[in-house]
């Protein structure tokens, strides 16, 4: 098995990304013949609700995962929740899942579509870093220390 730390978190549900910051995470490849991952995240109690729906659906959902360095290419995840442990304001959320490879480079998609709005220039290379920031599950006043 090898460990890494994880950077970057969103759940995808109907289209709809939602950020979950993170007070700390871990993804564990299990490297076995399935590809199956473990995450573990530890967050503030406020989206313990939203980890408990999903618990309690028995559904697999999207999660989008930047692993190590807030600078990587956010990776798929199809994923479960194990279990839920409340600790206090904070919660630590276990979850089952694989990796989905993707066929098309979502930084491509994005500057496609940036492209196609119309946008050119210093325009278009702002838009473009404040989505990677948005997709990748981080502020952009994080990096750039606003």
């Amino acid at each position: 098995m090898k460990t890494f730390k994880l950077v970057g978190l969103q759940v995808v549900r109907n289209e709809i990304e939602e950020d979950i910051p993170l007070i700390d995470g871990l993804i564990i490849n299990k490297e076995d013949d399935k590809n199956r991952w473990l995450i573990e995240t530890y967050i503030d109690k406020q989206y313990e609700p939203l980890f408990a729906r999903l618990q309690n659906e028995h559904a697999e959902f999207r999660l989008q995962v930047v692993i190590s360095n807030i600078n990587n290419d956010p990776a798929n995840v199809v994923a479960s929740v194990r279990s839920i442990t409340p600790m206090n304001d904070r919660a630590s959320v276990l979850m089952d899942g694989h990796i989905v490879r993707n066929k098309t480079d979502w930084a491509e998609t994005v500057l496609a579509g940036l492209v196609e709005q119309g946008l050119q220039g210093e325009a278009l290379l702002k838009e473009f870093k404040h989505q990677l920031y948005e997709r990748r599950g981080m502020k952009e006043s994080m990096v750039n220390g606003r």
